[in-house]
């Protein structure tokens, strides 16, 4: 990984990450095609929704895209992930009660859209997922989604997959670095405490 005072090396997992992030946007693009479904003239931005990320080797992912930013983004980002964190603090518990701006988002737009973590790539579109004790979840789409689709549910984004690689991509990685603390961080807590892991 590059730019980084990381001593660990996770360039081999950041690269598996993003073949597993290319497949998902694959299956995102299939059935928004078949919906007919785009964000463009969305009036709400899924952004100001607080999503806490659980893997390690989307953090590295998220660091990564944060790094290739201009210095001057990168002041600014920081600056609004102080914010972010002091309001959130307010709201642990209940986050469904606030909205509160991704600080790496800029005009509406992601600045590290394709370093985005899986939640980010298939928050929209309805989807199951598959757990070996929990069952079979489903997933609706967005507001935007469930006010404007009319055809038939015949295209489900299927997360299964994606989670268990990304599962098990994190489960290498973490062996590799003998990590062994939960994770449990938003965006903005990433960018904040990006040297608390130790390496």
């Amino acid at each position: 990984m590059q730019s980084t005072d990381y001593q660990f090396d996770v360039t081999t997992y950041l690269d598996t990450l993003y073949e597993i992030y290319k497949n998902i946007d694959n299956e995102y693009e299939k059935a928004a095609t078949y919906y007919e479904f785009s964000c463009n003239g969305c009036e709400t931005n899924c952004c100001d929704t607080v999503f806490y990320h659980y893997t390690l080797i989307e953090y590295f992912a998220v660091l990564e895209g944060f790094d290739n930013l201009s210095e001057e983004t990168r002041t600014v980002a920081l600056e609004r992930a102080h914010s972010y964190v002091k309001t959130l603090n307010r709201y642990r518990g209940k986050e469904s009660q606030v909205k509160i701006m991704c600080p790496l988002n800029f005009e509406g737009l992601c600045s590290i859209y394709k370093h985005r973590p899986l939640i980010c790539r298939i928050h929209g579109l309805p989807g199951l997922l598959t757990h070996p004790k929990k069952g079979t979840q489903s997933f609706t789409g967005c507001k935007r989604f469930e006010s404007i689709n009319k055809k038939e549910r015949k295209e489900l984004i299927d997360r299964t997959p994606f989670y268990t690689q990304i599962a098990t991509l994190e489960g290498q990685l973490r062996k590799s670095m003998d990590y062994l603390l939960k994770f449990n961080k938003t965006i903005a807590e990433m960018l904040i405490d990006r040297n608390l892991t130790g390496y």
